[in-house]
């Protein structure tokens, strides 16, 4: 018999061994140990508040003790369960010697449950699987991921793939990579804001650096992080053939970049004039554009400060500079800055290819000596910025014999002969003078000359003659080459001693004047070339002043303390259609129109307030 028992007792042992663990439990294995309850909710077999009555023993045989009472109990006759085998739930009952004893079923000892916690890295829920490696369930197994939210971009696995692990974006489907991060770094697997400059569509943030858009003024910008480059553009590498070890951000055409302003972070032309050259040495609004004004020039601090718009836009150089100055004791000089010429025309003997710019300065009082002459070959300019002024005393002012010659912001006054003459063949551009108060009329331009007059006053001359045609402001004998311009235009034309403007061609236009108090009348055999603001006509001819008489039909209003400028009340203010072709700028170099999408002002003043 005591065989018997110890056969039972290791079936015992071994069927329990072969039980899943009695510890969880879930709603599809829901038993526990005997005295202990399933708590769904947290998936813990729990023990029960009361456990029960104890197992009643087994009979092993009629003669023998019970299987689960102790040596003692069962000389005793003791019936109490002692045992910790639950041998109640054995499945059936089979004979030994004749004597029934406790047999585990063979549906048992199968195998392991395969629901957790039995299996490893098998659930249900997410809560069954633990750690942070495989933390979500899917399908009864213990994953990666669920869904590309549950992926690391930083670790550069910011993809989950069909087989619910985290991947790289190399290996995700078109598009995965999008909003803040559009592109896929192959390499690093991670999805970035960029790879190479083009990724970036930002005008402010044009450089792909570290993977994120940035300006120019952001260390590491390189213009050579384009697709195909070895290095971004370092010159580790000695500068290999794709990127020449380049690193600056902006080249080309845009060299410079911004660093402060409206553009900051962006590659533009410049930020400063000493980021412009040649003729286009002034920068405004970051872009190299053609000087306008001489102030402009002036701001750069190189060279005299003399603007070349009548020509290519660009500041006048030193090297290119002849200067002129009258000055007490002056004898001569060099023609430089530091040692002007005294007069003008030994500044025009000194003119070469390389030196055809002469700066005359004033002031006016210091009153120069006439041009005599003037050189043929390319354009001579004659500039003053100061009103310097020039007496011809009994002869011509300035006498334009050959040549092409550019002449602003000079005054030529009180001579007794004529003030300016222009010989055949040569070209006078006269621009922004004051042609005052000379015996012999103001300017004569004789047959076969150019001229291009404009936002110029001549004032009390005359009177003068050309055969018997007497003038008082300025004659046109015509016969101008076709290949040369004959443009009078713009300018003041009052107070001279005969008739204001007289023309050999009666086909000779005069455009946006202001003619007044001319004696004899503003104009003679010209063609008025004016646009009036709706009905407005002033005389017959729509004109300030009215041809073959003396009368001064219209008061141009001038301001009394600014000779020749119009003021508000003025009826030659908003005169001119602004469709007309007009010169850009005003006798004092002021932008016309005014306001900018307004009309134009006849004569050589565009109002200002």
């Amino acid at each position: 018999m005591r065989k018997h028992i110890i056969a039972i007792l290791i079936l015992l042992a071994g069927c329990d061994s072969t039980r899943r663990d009695w510890t969880y439990c879930s709603s599809t294995y829901s038993d526990c140990q005997e005295g202990y309850a399933c708590n769904f909710a947290t998936g813990m077999c729990e023990q029960t508040t009361d456990a029960g009555q104890p197992d009643a023993p087994s009979i092993v045989s009629e003669a023998g003790p019970p299987v689960d009472a102790t040596p003692d109990d069962a000389l005793a006759g003791d019936t109490a369960d002692a045992s910790i085998l639950d041998v109640a739930s054995l499945d059936t009952v089979t004979v030994l010697d004749g004597q029934p004893a406790d047999v585990p079923i063979t549906t048992d000892v199968g195998g392991f449950d395969t629901a957790v916690p039995d299996a490893p890295g098998t659930c249900l829920v997410d809560n069954d699987c633990p750690g942070t490696l495989l933390p979500y369930c899917v399908g009864g197994k213990c994953v990666e991921c669920k869904n590309s939210s549950h992926c690391s971009n930083i670790a550069g696995t910011p993809f989950c793939s069909a087989q619910n692990t985290c991947v790289s974006c190399a290996m995700a489907t078109a598009g995965f990579c999008s909003d803040s991060t559009p592109v896929c770094d192959g390499i690093s697997g991670r999805c970035v804001e960029c790879i190479y400059n083009d990724d970036c569509t930002t005008a402010a943030k044009s450089f792909c650096v570290a993977n994120s858009c940035q300006g120019c003024n952001v260390s590491g910008a390189s213009a050579a992080n384009v697709r195909g480059s070895t290095d971004g553009g370092v010159a580790s590498d000695g500068g290999g053939p794709v990127d020449a070890g380049v690193v600056g951000p902006c080249l080309g055409a845009k060299p410079v970049c911004a660093t402060s302003g409206s553009m900051i972070g962006q590659c533009v032309e410049c930020m400063t004039g000493a980021h412009c050259s040649g003729t286009t040495p002034i920068c405004s609004s970051n872009i190299c554009a053609a000087c306008s004004t001489d102030s402009e020039c002036a701001a750069l601090g190189t060279g005299p400060g003399i603007c070349m718009y009548h020509q290519d836009g660009r500041c006048a150089s030193e090297a290119e500079t002849l200067y002129v100055k009258k000055s007490a004791g002056c004898t001569g000089g060099s023609g430089t800055a530091n040692s002007p010429y005294c007069d003008p025309q030994s500044a025009i003997a000194a003119v070469t290819s390389s030196q055809r710019v002469i700066l005359v300065k004033g002031p006016a009082a210091d009153v120069l000596a006439p041009i005599a002459s003037t050189p043929s070959g390319g354009q001579v300019s004659v500039i003053s910025k100061d009103g310097a002024t020039l007496n011809g005393g009994g002869a011509v002012g300035i006498h334009v014999t050959a040549g092409d010659v550019f002449i602003r912001g000079v005054t030529v006054a009180n001579g007794s002969d004529r003030g300016i003459v222009v010989e055949s063949g040569a070209t006078l551009r006269l621009e922004r003078c004051l042609v005052k108060s000379n015996a012999g009329g103001g300017l004569l331009v004789q047959a076969g000359a150019n001229f291009d007059i404009a936002n110029s006053v001549f004032d009390g001359n005359g009177p003068g003659a050309v055969g018997p045609v007497r003038f008082g402001g300025v004659y046109l004998a015509g016969s101008a080459p076709s290949s040369g311009p004959s443009r009078f235009w713009f300018s003041t034309v009052i107070d001279n001693e005969e008739v204001g403007v007289v023309c050999a061609e009666s086909t000779q236009r005069l455009t946006g004047m202001l003619l007044y108090n001319n004696v004899a009348g503003g104009f003679l055999n010209c063609l008025l070339e004016i646009k009036t603001q709706g009905s407005v006509s002033y005389g017959a001819d729509s004109k300030w002043d009215s041809p073959g008489t003396g009368s001064d039909i219209n008061d141009p209003r001038f301001s009394s303390s600014n000779p020749y400028h119009l003021t508000v009340s003025s009826k030659c203010k908003d005169f001119v259609d602004a469709s007309l072709a007009h010169p850009s700028y005003d006798l004092d170099g002021d932008a016309r129109p005014y306001p900018a999408n307004g009309k134009l002002d006849c004569g050589a003043d565009e109002y200002r307030p």
